[in-house]
């Protein structure tokens, strides 16, 4: 297991990087925050459940992807260190997810269940704020992603991903980058053939 004192410190600069926490609220705040450490391919949430549970990621990757009836898997994206990671339309609403949410590599988490939520929202008033913010964050990137899909050819999508997350072209299978980048694997490997030619 990571280490434990490391952890909270790293989930702090985060949150305080959103809003700046008292030590009397970060004191009360880090208690709600459950330590985990799971396998890689370990289902966090399996499309039909309620997710009742946000994690932020200490070390690790986690992709968050929709089953089609094809059964393929179409990535919509892609959480490494420092980003809270939940399907949050579940999650909020309290409906069963349409989505998956797995790990791809083995992962250190602080866990945040629902119920301690909202309980944080009382204890410390300022939750509110940090919440909406990590969900404005995921809004504009999922915007982001989605204007690419309109506006960009398959290979400046992927060069805009290198540009953005160069730390993860090693780390996340092709398949599941060319999955993310709306492209079949084929497709991907021509691009990077082309990228290193030129």
């Amino acid at each position: 297991m990571a280490n434990e004192p490391e952890m909270y410190a790293q989930l702090r600069v985060i949150v305080d990087r959103l809003v700046p926490l008292s030590d009397e609220e970060w004191a009360i705040f880090q208690t709600f925050f459950i330590q985990k450490k799971v396998d890689a391919k370990t289902m966090l949430t399996r499309e039909g459940q309620v997710a009742d549970e946000i994690y932020f990621i200490h070390t690790g990757l986690a992709r968050l992807y929709y089953t089609t009836e094809n059964d393929d898997q179409i990535t919509a994206f892609i959480f490494s260190e420092n980003l809270f990671a939940s399907c949050l339309e579940s999650f909020v609403q309290q409906i069963p997810s349409t989505q998956n949410l797995e790990t791809l590599e083995p992962c250190s988490l602080l866990v945040l269940t629902r119920d301690d939520l909202e309980r944080l929202y009382d204890l410390v008033p300022k939750t509110n704020i940090i919440m909406r913010k990590v969900m404005e964050q995921r809004f504009i990137s999922a915007q982001r992603l989605l204007s690419s899909y309109i506006l960009s050819s398959p290979q400046e999508r992927y060069e805009l991903f290198a540009r953005h997350y160069p730390n993860l072209l090693q780390r996340v299978p092709q398949y599941i980058l060319a999955s993310f980048l709306g492209i079949t694997p084929v497709s991907l490997s021509r691009i990077r053939k082309r990228i290193s030619r030129s």
